[in-house]
């Protein structure tokens, strides 16, 4: 796990950045300072299927997780995308992340706690927010989409709730991130 000095009291800023650029597949995620790299994203892709391993202050950092989208021959089809499948190192068990109800928007997952969280979009106008939600709906944690940047995707901000499972979440929020999941 990922120590980042953490005031209990306030969220965490983390900003995600694009590595090559608008197309670019990998992910580099800096602390508030936007000098200090926490985690490093390694994308693979296939024609049907993506996966992802995701490093701690680096690309050469201790490997924290792996995550993968499931085949997606048709991916139109929610049934044949979903769930795609985070292995957390910390964790024995694999965590799905899945749609439900269809396309529309909503992933869930269960955090190291045993509870079930969801991320859900909550754009309107011009933003695209997503919001992670806990089962009495507390925003655990949000994402930011940047809009008109090359470079930069986004900031990932968690809160206190959240911040015990700061890894699962920069996790799941790239993989939400990750174009044709």
């Amino acid at each position: 796990m990922l120590k980042v000095e953490l005031d209990v009291a306030a969220p965490v800023s983390l900003h995600v950045y694009r590595r090559g650029g608008l197309l670019g597949d990998h992910r580099i995620v800096m602390a508030a300072d936007k000098v200090t790299t926490l985690y490093y994203m390694h994308c693979k892709r296939s024609i049907s299927q993506w996966t992802f391993s995701l490093f701690a202050n680096g690309p050469h950092g201790v490997l924290i997780c792996e995550v993968a989208s499931s085949d997606a021959g048709n991916m139109y089809d929610a049934a044949l995308i979903d769930p795609f499948i985070v292995r957390m190192k910390s964790e024995r068990l694999p965590i799905p992340i899945e749609r439900r109800n269809g396309l529309n928007g909503t992933h869930w997952f269960k955090g190291p706690d045993h509870n079930e969280y969801r991320w859900k979009s909550s754009s309107y106008r011009w933003k695209n927010d997503i919001q992670c939600l806990d089962a009495h709906n507390n925003v655990v944690a949000t994402y930011r989409v940047t809009t008109m940047a090359i470079n930069k995707d986004g900031e990932l901000c968690v809160y206190p709730p959240g911040q015990f499972m700061i890894d699962l979440l920069v996790a799941t929020t790239l993989a939400m991130r990750t174009p044709n999941h």
